[in-house]
């Protein structure tokens, strides 16, 4: 496909002009970028027909981007307050594009180096940086060697193979962050980037994920799957389809990543009207967002888990340990038929650790 159709700012969802911007972001814009109040707007239209560029995408065209919508989630104090008190914790958001909320974190009282973002374009993250003027205190990094002390990564995040620039990542999260990004994925490929998010996140009970994503409402019928239109309906020549969820097919899905993966979730999804900048794109009058959090209710079968954790471990005399678990409970509550437990805090009644020679 030739680069000026991809780049048609003829589609619904390219603005010419800025609309008017929400009143957090403008402060975010002027606090944190140092951009004077009376050039606020000339500096976001220029930042956005430069990522239009790099990405031809309807949250560039319709300013999206423009929007804090984590800070608007009921999780955010949460995450907000484990962050700036825990200075273990860490954030990662999923296909952050410009990252217009991990700065909302920032400016809140979050550690910069508790935070952390990927997207497959290195030219969006490099777009934020233009508009927030922070690429040397949130540096970019474009391979997996880069990665220590780097705020950013570009990656596929589907690519979970060992030279993916995520796998340095993995089981490092206690948040993270995915919105505008499920969508863009028929089904097989959402379960397998919810796979990949929970291979991210830390094996333990607290972890959460949050976000948003374009869906249907229960009303519709089911949930369906859409060409994306226009030209993002066909990159490369090749066709492609997005699957859009209602509340009931969004909780399936994550039976389904529990089962796969012996995890299980608490998952929490509600319906949102669609907003004027969605609805360019999102038109019909069915389509929905889909606000979601989905929490780590369970552990995994930490019997398992806890002969993990000795796997390689050898006694001096160079022989591998043998670790038999005599069982595992968490305040009183007992393991259900399938070895998992809900907990908040794990207690190993007792192990025994040998060598097996």
């Amino acid at each position: 496909m030739a680069m000026e159709t991809f780049l048609d700012t003829s589609v619904p969802w390219y603005i010419h002009e800025p609309p008017q911007l929400q009143p957090e972001f403008r402060q975010l814009v002027t606090e944190y970028a140092r951009v004077k109040p009376e050039h606020v707007e000339t500096h976001v239209q220029a930042v956005r027909d430069k990522a239009w560029r790099v990405a031809p995408f309807p949250c560039v065209g319709s300013y999206l981007f423009a929007e804090l919508a984590l800070f608007k989630h009921p999780a955010y104090p949460e995450i907000l307050n484990r962050l700036a008190t825990d200075p273990s914790s860490v954030y990662l958001e999923v296909g952050c594009g410009l990252a217009q909320d991990i700065r909302k974190l920032i400016a809140d009282g979050a550690p910069a180096a508790s935070l952390r973002g990927t997207d497959l374009q290195a030219g969006l993250m490099a777009c934020g940086h233009d508009l927030f003027h922070d690429s040397e205190a949130l540096p970019l990094a474009t391979d997996s060697g880069e990665l220590q002390g780097r705020t950013f990564v570009a990656a596929n995040f589907l690519d979970d193979s060992d030279a993916s620039a995520l796998r340095a990542w993995e089981g490092g999260a206690d948040f993270v962050h995915a919105s505008m990004f499920l969508h863009c994925f028929e089904l097989p490929a959402q379960v397998r980037a919810c796979k990949r998010i929970v291979a991210l996140l830390r094996s333990r009970p607290g972890s959460l994920l949050v976000g948003r994503s374009g869906g249907v409402s229960l009303a519709a019928g089911g949930p369906r799957e859409e060409e994306p239109k226009g030209p993002l309906g066909r990159i490369g020549g090749v066709k492609r389809t997005n699957y859009l969820h209602d509340v009931g097919s969004f909780k399936s899905m994550w039976e389904q990543v529990g089962r796969e993966t012996e995890t299980k979730w608490d998952v929490k999804v509600v319906e949102e009207e669609i907003d004027d900048a969605g609805g360019r794109y999102f038109a019909d009058e069915e389509h929905r967002w889909l606000r979601f959090e989905v929490a780590a209710g369970w552990y995994k079968r930490l019997g398992e888990e806890l002969r993990r954790e000795f796997e390689g471990l050898r006694g001096l005399d160079g022989v591998p340990w043998k670790v038999e678990v005599r069982g595992v409970s968490s305040c009183g509550t007992e393991a259900d038929e399938e070895g998992f437990l809900e907990c908040s805090q794990v207690l190993v009644e007792g192990f025994t650790a040998s060598s097996a020679r």
